[in-house]
């Protein structure tokens, strides 16, 4: 199987004054193409700051990180900025759409940026919104939809410019277990389409079965 990205003996330290906080410590994680891994832990276990650190987001203190075999760590900004371009897409609990936009325009915003024609950029837009179920509700601003539409707009806005990597963040953290059942049809769905590899963080265990790998993350060690 293609390793996608790989994480490699990865710390994460913060300086205090009365010494450092150990967030992360020796990570290992390999992820495969097409595969949904689930990060399983209670909050302040260090989810969000690996997702980070896979996303090149944040800087690790020590360790590794390869994206498809390409080395990762210590690159300059502007590069790291390359890659995410290039191969990640972030989902976020609380969906950051753009309030003064509609869905369309929030998923066609990410690929004028990335340097794609409007033109491209809609009809991309509209047909991934509409393999949601949201085809009628294009023009809508996020506070005319749903929590369960927001999230489907994040999910589409995430793989417009055709990433193989998502990071997830708590993506149904805000959402009901309908909704919650809803958003990972549709994450399967894509992930089969698109070929896209997922690192879901989550702390609701009822969710377990829906992933390839479960990694549970406790004090910043991987059990």
């Amino acid at each position: 199987m293609e390793t996608i990205l790989e994480l490699k003996n990865i710390n994460k330290e913060f300086k205090q004054p009365d010494g450092k906080l150990v967030v992360l410590k020796k990570i290992n994680i390999k992820l495969f193409k097409s595969q949904c891994i689930g990060l399983i832990g209670p909050s302040g276990s260090g989810k969000s700051t690996l997702l980070h650190i896979a996303g090149l987001l944040d800087k690790e203190t020590s360790g590794q990180i390869y994206i498809k075999k390409k080395k990762c760590h210590n690159l300059s900004e502007e590069n790291k900025n390359l890659i995410r371009k290039r191969y990640i897409g972030f989902v976020y609990q609380n969906f950051y759409l753009l309030n003064d936009f509609s869905a369309i325009e929030n998923v066609i915003i990410p690929q004028i940026l990335n340097g794609e024609n409007f033109k491209k950029a809609e009809i991309n837009a509209k047909s991934i919104l509409t393999k949601v179920g949201l085809s009628k509700r294009l023009y809508n601003k996020p506070k005319e939809l749903s929590g369960g539409e927001k999230q489907r707009v994040a999910l589409c806005r995430a793989i417009a410019n055709k990433p193989e990597i998502i990071l997830a963040d708590e993506p149904t953290g805000n959402l009901d277990k309908k909704n919650t059942v809803s958003i990972f049809q549709i994450i399967h769905d894509l992930m089969s389409e698109y070929k896209i590899s997922f690192i879901i963080a989550t702390h609701n265990l009822s969710l377990t079965k829906k992933f390839d790998k479960i990694l549970k993350l406790s004090d910043g060690n991987l059990l």
